[in-house]
């Protein structure tokens, strides 16, 4: 579409407003001075394709949705209006566009090849209306036994949620984000893209992803995004999320069935029918206080096999009523104890290998990128250096990209 220079200008204004930028933390962020800003947004200067490139980057869109028929609002306008704390911080906002930098980059490639996968993705099918927090408590369960029963998941852990959030169509990126936010999702167009914090642990990660898959399928009926605070446990749709990550990832049969497998959580009574001298007999005996009772490595053990914290499974264990508040109380002391700080480091060395470094984030947002680009390039989409900038925003290492046969240079 073609349009004039007033209407480009008139876009590039909203686009600022609905990011929720000043024109000073524009012009500072993309290396221009305001009164440039404010000419461009008059339509009384013309902007470059490269300062476009770089306006476009800061509000979170590709170029193309200046040009488009419709100039509509996108979640990630919600989004970064939510966020002013990566506007106060170059180094946050940096990791935030390239974040968006590379959503745009898959939804533009998937257009190009035609592809729909991300346009697919689960419609908000569990969208109700929360009073109370009983009914966010309620209905994070009910939602969370559903899902699991639509996915055929029965008491199994979940591997690895990225892997389960990308079979549904929803793209999952990891992102440094400020230190008071585990996550937001939010739509672009008809895509669903579900973003953690790539600081936080990987166990935290894990439930955020899941968290995030909540408002996703729950949340996003009414509203472009929704960004999730660590302090905004008031909310009743953060309340609802919790809780169907806690159910999510440690289903009550499931969490019972484990702790049978490792002798804890059964009665302290057992009965037996024994046959003696051709009659059935009941044989009653009583199991020891210590040998039922969750210590902390039962507890330890229990988080790992469900890949959550230990202060998660903790708390799922005393909301499914395996333990007492008096044992939550002496379990969650023990974990922030030295003993118990020095049990984890053992355990994330062990994860991490023996040079100390720990994994990958849960995310496939970059791989997508990764292969649509290569695909884009074998089918002529893209040019060779637009393959190996995109492969570049990928996360792929210069000696890598030059082993890939699209992006050697031919003669």
């Amino acid at each position: 579409m073609t349009i004039t220079q007033e209407e480009l200008a008139r876009r590039l204004k909203e686009a600022r407003e609905r990011a929720g930028f000043t024109q000073e933390q524009v012009a500072s962020a993309v290396g221009l001075v305001r009164p440039v800003i404010a000419q461009i947004e008059a339509g009384k200067r013309k902007v470059s394709s490269l300062e476009l490139a770089a306006l476009a980057r800061l509000y979170g869109r590709p170029i193309h949705s200046f040009f488009d028929e419709a100039f509509e609002a996108d979640g990630i306008s919600y989004v970064l209006r939510a966020i002013p704390e990566a506007r106060r911080d170059p180094e946050i906002q940096k990791a935030m566009n390239r974040g968006l930098e590379i959503i745009n980059a898959i939804l533009d490639l998937e257009n190009k090849l035609g592809v729909n996968r991300l346009s697919s993705g689960p419609p908000c099918i569990y969208a109700r209306n929360i009073r109370t927090k009983w009914e966010a408590i309620e209905q994070g369960q009910e939602i969370a036994a559903q899902e699991r029963n639509r996915l055929g998941l029965g008491v199994a852990p979940v591997g690895d949620p990225a892997s389960l959030l990308d079979a549904q169509g929803v793209l999952v990126l990891g992102m440094e984000l400020p230190s008071g936010l585990s996550g937001f999702t939010f739509r672009s167009g008809e895509a669903t893209v579900c973003v953690i914090n790539s600081t936080d642990p990987s166990v935290r990660q894990r439930y955020s992803i899941i968290h995030e898959y909540c408002h996703a399928l729950s949340d996003l009926k009414d509203l472009p995004a929704i960004v999730s605070r660590k302090e905004g446990k008031k909310d009743l749709r953060e309340v609802r999320a919790d809780v169907f990550a806690a159910c999510f990832l440690m289903p009550e049969n499931a969490v019972r069935e484990f702790l049978k497998r490792q002798g804890k959580a059964i009665p302290s009574r057992i009965q037996a029918p024994l046959m003696i001298k051709d009659k059935v007999v009941s044989y009653e005996a009583r199991r020891s206080e210590k040998q039922s009772t969750i210590n902390y490595m039962d507890v330890v053990r229990t988080a790992r096999y469900f890949g959550v914290s230990v202060e998660a499974s903790i708390w799922r264990l005393f909301n499914l009523n395996f333990i007492s508040e008096k044992q939550k109380d002496l379990l969650l002391e023990q974990d922030s104890s030295l003993p118990g700080k020095a049990i984890k480091d053992i355990l994330r060395k062990k994860d991490a290998g023996l040079d100390g470094v720990q994994g990958a984030i849960f995310q496939n947002a970059t791989e997508h990128l990764f292969y649509l680009a290569i695909e884009a390039a074998r089918k002529g989409l893209v040019s060779r250096n637009k393959l190996i900038e995109l492969l570049e925003l990928a996360g792929i290492q210069d000696e890598d990209i030059y082993a890939i046969s699209e992006a050697r240079r031919t003669k």
